[in-house]
């Protein structure tokens, strides 16, 4: 199959890679507006007028985000108000196991910002160059904002391992959250991987991509004194070849 980009719908090759297309669709416009709900969650939680205003930006960027997902999807005929209105709760919307993203305090809304939202940009920025033109401009200005995410979630976690009490509780549940931004990525080396780096709409398979986080996390853990969890901790298999080691902060 040709991987030469493909600039509107109608130029879509075949039955397989319109239906691939609508489905990495639909999961990164349930994300988006996942992101928007799960964050009014940690918008309660958080303890400083300025971390609520800084959460409403984030709940603002990721309903853009959605909107301009939505309108790919809308391309394709799809009433992206019914999406809205019957899709799961935002819990359930990034990873299909709502107890992998309960936020009931402060500490848990950091770890979201900071580990789960993290790895639903780095699995969508493997989209910006791909094969679906309209989707990669869509992905390249979600991944543009999502810098800010990634700044914020880095600062409010450095700000609770002050504590070392709070550490202590933040490294309690890292396993956790942890293994839900995990699932984001799926299974490595499965058909559907090997279908989309086949037909261009992604270059990487999604361990390589899951590698890439954890190593934009090494440098924080190590500043703030966390690990990553112990293979054991957590519940789900994990690629052989992924390095679960953090050097000393210099």
């Amino acid at each position: 199959m040709s991987i030469n980009p493909i600039r509107k719908k109608e130029d879509i090759p075949d039955e397989r890679y319109r239906k691939m297309l609508l489905t990495l669709l639909e999961r990164q416009a349930g994300r988006e507006i996942a992101g928007a709900e799960v964050f009014g969650q940690c918008l309660i939680h958080a303890p400083t007028y300025e971390h609520k205003l800084q959460l409403v930006r984030l709940q603002r960027e990721e309903l853009k985000h959605f909107k301009l997902i939505a309108d790919l999807l809308a391309d394709f005929g799809v009433d992206v108000d019914a999406f809205v209105r019957n899709g799961a709760r935002g819990e359930t919307r990034f990873t299909g196991n709502a107890a992998d993203l309960q936020v009931e305090d402060w500490i848990d809304g950091v770890l979201f910002n900071f580990m789960t939202d993290r790895a639903a940009t780095f699995q969508l920025a493997e989209y910006v160059k791909g094969s679906y033109s309209p989707l990669g401009k869509a992905t390249a200005v979600v991944v543009r904002d999502e810098e800010f995410h990634t700044r914020f979630g880095e600062r409010c976690i450095e700000e609770l391992c002050q504590d070392p009490r709070a550490r202590e509780e933040v490294q309690r549940r890292f396993a956790k959250w942890f293994a839900g931004a995990m699932r984001i990525f799926g299974r490595p080396g499965t058909p559907g991987n090997r279908y989309c780096i086949e037909a261009g709409l992604k270059s990487r398979d999604s361990a390589e991509v899951a590698a890439d986080y954890l190593d934009s996390l090494r440098p924080v853990l190590a500043r703030c004194q966390l690990r990553f969890p112990r293979r054991e901790e957590v519940s789900l298999d994990l690629p052989p070849e992924l390095d679960l080691t953090v050097p000393s902060a210099d």
